[in-house]
Parts: C-alpha cells; sequence; structure tokens
C-alpha cells in the first residue's frame, strides 16, 4: 500500500512538473504571426525594470506600458550589451554585440556601412521606413540611418544659458512627427479609379529620451513623483498619447507594437549616479514588451538579450533574419548567454577596460579586481563570490574568453567621427564625456578598476559644479587633494588645468599637464589638450611637435590631426595645415570642423574663393557652427560683400553670444563702413563683456573708437 502511494506521489510530481513546463513555453506568438503587419518600435532610454509595473514597479507609474503588457508578451530578463545609448541602439539594431559592430561608446565611433540593420531589411522588404529621435547622441551623424526613409534628428536649437537645449526634445515632440509620417502612409486612391490600393507597412522607430539625466519632467508629473520617477510618468503618459494617435487613425490594429529599454539607471547604487561605468543589473537589465495582432498575453522568464530583438521581430514578420545577425529569435525559447561591456571609462579616461558575460543566473565581470555574482540569490550583486567559487569563475572566464574570440573573427569596421565644439558641448551637456583618451597602458592594477575611481570621479563633479557655481578656490582645492589622494587618475589633472585656465593661470596649466606628460601618465587627449594650451600662450612650434607626436602614435586620431592643422595655419605653413585637414575628411568626409579648418586656413592665405566654398561646405554640415558663419562673415566682408558679412555675424552671435571674435568683427567692421549707429552696441557689449585676460589690446581699441 505504502508502495503504491509512493509511486502516485511521484506520477503526481511530474504531472505538475509537465503542466509547469508547457505553461511556460506555451508560445503566446508564433513564428509569422504578424506577417504584413506595421512595425512600431519604442525605445525608452534610462528606463530601470523596477520602474514598470508589469516588471514588478510601483503601481499606477507606468499605465499604458502595464496595459500593453497585460496583452502581450513579457521577456523579463533581457539584457542590454552595453549601459550607453549609441553602443545599446546599435546592437538593437544590427543584432550583434559592440565588439562585433565597433560602436564602443557615445560620440566617438559611427557604424560603419557594411553590417545589415533591422531598417535595411525591411526597406528591402518593401517597408517604409522613419526613425524619430530624442536626442543629440543619437543624430545622424552616427550612422544609423541607413535603411531609413526618413530620419529625424531634430533636437531643437541650442540657447544660452541652457546647454542641454538643442541636445534632447521632449517625448511630446518626437511624437508629432512621428504620427504625421505615420498616417502620411494612408495612401489615397487615384483620381480614376473606385478602389484604394493597400498601402506599404511601415516601420518606424521612435525614441524618447526624457527618463534621462538631466530629469526636467512637466507638470503635473513634477509635482507627484521624484525627479526620475517624473520623467518615466510622463514617457509613459506620451506612449499613451502616440497608442491613442495610432488607434483614431485606424493604424493601430495591424501593428506590431515592440517596447524596449535601452539600458538602465543607477541612482547612487554601487556608487554610480548614473550610467556608463558598471555592468550592474541595475543599468543592464531591461523591460521589453511584443504586443499586437495575433500576441497573446505571456510571461518568458529566459535569459535574453536586445541584440535577439530584431531577429525575433522578423521571425513574427515572416522575414528572414541576414547571416550576419548574431542574436536569435527568442520565439522558440531557450536560455542564451549575455555578453556585456561598459568601454567608455577606458576610451574617454583610460580606466580598465570593462566586459562580463551571464550565463543563466551567475554573472562574471572581467576587472583588475573581478567579480563574480549569484543572481538569484543576490540579485542586488553586493556580494562578490568570484575568490568563493574559484571553479564556476574558471568556467565563466573561459566562456567570456571564447565568446570575445568569436567576435574578433566576426568583427566589423566601424568609424572613429570628429566632433565640432557644439557637438561635444551637446553631448557634454547629456552628461557624457567626449574625448577619447586612447588605449592606455596593456596592463590595468586595481588602481584602474573603476571600483576604485567611482568615488573620486564623482568628488570631481562636485568639485567642477563648485567651480562653475562660482566656488573656485574650494573647487581647485578639492581636485588637488584628489590628485594626491590617486595620482595616476589623469582626468582630474586635465580638470584641474583647465580651471587654472579659466582664472587666466594659463602658464600654471600647462606647467601641470607638461608634468603629467613627463611622468607618462597622459594619454592623448590629455596631449591634445596641452597643445591647446601652448598654442593659445603662443608656443607654436612645441604645440606642433607635441601633435606630431600624438598623430605617428594613433594615426587616425582627428582631434589631434585638426588640431595640427590649425597650428600650422597660424604658422604660415598652409600646405602642411591643409593635408592634416584633408586627412581628417578622409578618416570622416561628413567633418564639419575640417571644412571650417581648411577655410579658416584659405581665408589665411588669401584665396578667398576656396574660403567662401570651404565655409559654405562646412554650414551645409552643421548650420549651427557659429564660429564658421564668423570666418564666413570676414570672408564676405573682404569681398566688399557687407550684407551678407553682417547677416553671417548676427547668425554667429545668436547661436553663442559669448563669441567675442564675432562681436568684435561685427562691432568694428560697422564702424568703420560709417555705420556707427548700428555698431554701438556690439562694441559697448564687447568691452563690457570680453574677458580682459584674452582681449586686453581689443577692448583698448574699441575703446579709444567710442571715445571719440
Amino acid at each position: 500500500m505504502g508502495k503504491k502511494f509512493f509511486l502516485s506521489a511521484v506520477a503526481l510530481v511530474a504531472l505538475a512538473g509537465w503542466l509547469v513546463w508547457r505553461r511556460a513555453v506555451q508560445p503566446p506568438i508564433q513564428s509569422g504571426a504578424c506577417a504584413g503587419c506595421n512595425l512600431l518600435l519604442v525605445t525608452i532610454d534610462t528606463l530601470r525594470t523596477d520602474r514598470v509595473g508589469a516588471f514588478g514597479g510601483p503601481a499606477n507609474l507606468t499605465p499604458t506600458l502595464d496595459r500593453l503588457a497585460a496583452g502581450g508578451l513579457v521577456l523579463t530578463r533581457a539584457y542590454a550589451s552595453a549601459p550607453l545609448t549609441l553602443p545599446s541602439h546599435t546592437s538593437i539594431l544590427t543584432a550583434v554585440s559592440p565588439p562585433v559592430h565597433g560602436v564602443r561608446t557615445n560620440g566617438l565611433f559611427r557604424l560603419g556601412p557594411k553590417l545589415p540593420t533591422l531598417a535595411t531589411v525591411l526597406k528591402n522588404a518593401g517597408y517604409r521606413t522613419g526613425a524619430f529621435v530624442g536626442a543629440f547622441v543619437l543624430d545622424a551623424r552616427f550612422g544609423l540611418t541607413r535603411g531609413f526613409d526618413v530620419y529625424d534628428d531634430r533636437h531643437g536649437e541650442k540657447h544660452a544659458g541652457d546647454p542641454a537645449e538643442g541636445a534632447e526634445r521632449r517625448a511630446e515632440d518626437v511624437i508629432k512627427p512621428a504620427l504625421a509620417w505615420i498616417n502620411s502612409s494612408i495612401s489615397q486612391p487615384p483620381a480614376t479609379s473606385n478602389q484604394q490600393p493597400a498601402p506599404s507597412p511601415w516601420f518606424t522607430w521612435i525614441h524618447f529620451y526624457d527618463p534621462h539625466e538631466p530629469y526636467r519632467a512637466p507638470e503635473p508629473f513634477a509635482s507627484r513623483h521624484q525627479p526620475y520617477d517624473a520623467e518615466v510618468a510622463y514617457t509613459d503618459a506620451t506612449i499613451g498619447t502616440l497608442f491613442d494617435g495610432l488607434r483614431s487613425a485606424g493604424q493601430l490594429d495591424r501593428t506590431l507594437v515592440v517596447v524596449a529599454s535601452d539600458h538602465g539607471e543607477s541612482l547612487g547604487e554601487h556608487g554610480e549616479r548614473t550610467h556608463g561605468v558598471f555592468v550592474y543589473d541595475v543599468t543592464m537589465r531591461v523591460p521589453w514588451i511584443i504586443a499586437g495582432p495575433h500576441v497573446h498575453h505571456g510571461v518568458n522568464e529566459a535569459l535574453v538579450r536586445l541584440i535577439d530583438l530584431a531577429p525575433t521581430t522578423l521571425d513574427l514578420l515572416g522575414i528572414d533574419p541576414p547571416a550576419e545577425f548574431e542574436g536569435r529569435s527568442v520565439i522558440n525559447g531557450g536560455e542564451r548567454t549575455a555578453y556585456v561591456e561598459a568601454m567608455d571609462a577606458n576610451l574617454t579616461r583610460n580606466w580598465a577596460p570593462l566586459s562580463g558575460i551571464v550565463n543563466g543566473h551567475s554573472k562574471l565581470i572581467d576587472l583588475p579586481i573581478p567579480e563574480m555574482y549569484d543572481l538569484s540569490a543576490d540579485p542586488r550583486e553586493m556580494t562578490n563570490v568570484h575568490a568563493r567559487d574559484p571553479a564556476r569563475a574558471r568556467v565563466l572566464e573561459s566562456l567570456l574568453r571564447d565568446t570575445a574570440t568569436a567576435q574578433a573573427a566576426r568583427a566589423s569596421s566601424s568609424e572613429r567621427t570628429t566632433l565640432n565644439a557644439d557637438a561635444r558641448q551637446r553631448l557634454q551637456a547629456l552628461g557624457y564625456v567626449a574625448a577619447s583618451a586612447g588605449a592606455g597602458p596593456r596592463v590595468y592594477t586595481d588602481a584602474d578598476d573603476p571600483k576604485m575611481l567611482i568615488g573620486p570621479a564623482e568628488d570631481l563633479n562636485r568639485a567642477l559644479i563648485a567651480f562653475r557655481a562660482g566656488s573656485r578656490d574650494e573647487a581647485m582645492s578639492a581636485v588637488r587633494s584628489i590628485i594626491q589622494a590617486h595620482p595616476g587618475f589623469t582626468t582630474s589633472y586635465g580638470v584641474l588645468a583647465s580651471m587654472q585656465r579659466d582664472t587666466g593661470d594659463l602658464k600654471g596649466a600647462i606647467a601641470l599637464l607638461e608634468t603629467v606628460v613627463r611622468r607618462d601618465i597622459a594619454d592623448q587627449s590629455t596631449m591634445v589638450v596641452l597643445a591647446g594650451y601652448l598654442q593659445e600662450a603662443g608656443a607654436l612650434q612645441p604645440a606642433a611637435d607635441l601633435l606630431e607626436a600624438v598623430v605617428a602614435a594613433h594615426p587616425d586620431y582627428a582631434d589631434a590631426l585638426n588640431s595640427l592643422g590649425v597650428v600650422y595655419s597660424r604658422l604660415g605653413r598652409h600646405d602642411r595645415a591643409r593635408r592634416s585637414f584633408r586627412k581628417v575628411l578622409e578618416l570622416d568626409p561628413t567633418s564639419a570642423a575640417a571644412y571650417e579648418n581648411l577655410g579658416v586656413d584659405a581665408m589665411g592665405a588669401g584665396d578667398l574663393q576656396s574660403a567662401a566654398g570651404d565655409l559654405s561646405r562646412a554650414l551645409e554640415l552643421d548650420p549651427a557652427l557659429a564660429r564658421a558663419h564668423n570666418a564666413l562673415a570676414a570672408v564676405y566682408m573682404r569681398q566688399h560683400r557687407e550684407d551678407d558679412a553682417v547677416a553671417h555675424w548676427r547668425t554667429a552671435l545668436t547661436l553663442d553670444p559669448t563669441l567675442y571674435d564675432a562681436l568684435y568683427n561685427i562691432g568694428v567692421s560697422l564702424w568703420d563702413s560709417g555705420r556707427r549707429t548700428d555698431a554701438h552696441p556690439y562694441l559697448e557689449r564687447f568691452v563690457h563683456e570680453a574677458p580682459p585676460q584674452r582681449y586686453a589690446a581689443d577692448i583698448a581699441h574699441v575703446q579709444k573708437l567710442i571715445a571719440r
């Protein structure tokens, strides 16, 4: 009797297990279920998984996403490839990891032309394709435009006093052009026909940037929630408006909707204020929802990756994915191994490079001080078990090595980008360092580990904020303390040098950076900054020598080539200057900065026709180049085109009211041409606003003019 009971119990347990298995793998959606559907891809920047109700977040913060999830497939363990906007979105669209597509951080790379993307595949399949992005970090210059009929990256105009203006736009301003474009896909019947032709399906990618710092949600959200949560709630409400607009236009019934975050936000966890340095789950694990026709509610708890998003989407649309895709559809289930990396601190600050692997519920992070976490027992990753479980660590280390080898064999070449001052300022306004530190040392020690440097980096940020707020002495003292405690933290030397320069101590700034170079801890960006200071001090030949050394070691470093060309131009060596600028254009044919520099050099050489052509080309590529407007105005003035010159000077000052060269030029030019009433306001502003340490002689000259 007892034996019979035992067998019955086993049978019941087995049956229960079979039922659970069937429920877990029963697909809420089938391959090809949405064939011929439109596709709406919504990516929400910096959205933490724990802020979405359907993923265990608070009730009523994301009602739109929660309703979408209630009728769709919810993927609860999805991992981003990188905790940064551009690399992560590049992985989403190309379905390959960052080492394969080559875009390793924001601002420094552009996707090359070889890899297919979700947009190119759908375009070839007959889809109309449109992209509408919310921030400069996904600007067209970074290469995600391929395959899109429309790539709307308009971020608004920059305004003095708010560097973030022109770098991002609110969600509501993203959906307006997106809805207009989608609704334009409804074909009109020909005048001679009573039958309306079937419109081509559309693919629309909409990117919302709002949950990203700075958190500035509009009312009533700002009053109801903490700053980050307010941005999340506002974005969710705007997505609701988007869905309402599509529904009222009859565009939602045949549309597959895919919503995902590109990465999360740390909010102080692990010592990181925002994101980009580490690969803990708080920034790497992201919400992912699939909904639409023939999609039933289901929860997929398997480990999946954002590189699986494009092949999954194509699977549902009944379109074969290209062989180049690394990811694969999640429709047929199965766990993945997720490669993760955070290379920004290595590329911009010369910290140790960071990569890792997630396998099952174990995560390995490869750093000088290695980390391993049991994610099931320790979801907040507070206990490093690397030393405690060496056998498991070795397995993961081997898996990471094998993954890196396979990725290296498939790597596609990305392209380095060159950024003008305005573009660099826009990225910095979004919180991103926009200069490459170069490869750095080959061997990294514990002192280079991001865990050891994140605290000093946050202290450095606070010192910068204090300096800009007017507490200059206290801020500089704080930076000196950071240098004393962390003498290998190169970034702190650059910050202190910039503070010295801004307080009029250019000589001290040069001496400090020369010390860094002599100690052999200077990265290439530090040497380019030093060369700029030397140039500013009039030491042109030493600046040229330093830049030549940088270019010899890094022949594709566009910033150094641009700076070298400027120095040679000032030395009157115009042939060498033009060679440097042309090399930049070989690396990046869309470099507005290189064309601007070519134009300034041509003007210095007396070739006004070439100068006008190059400067005009620079402004075609980037109309917001205030200095290019200033230079073109000077060319027009020499060509006796006074009205055109004045118009460009006024544009330059609208774009950058602190461009004192333009202020001086327009005032003096108007004065010399007899338009002294028009000139007087500009000259008065120049006298009162221009920094005396840089413009002492010009201020004295203007004072004599207006005193007459």
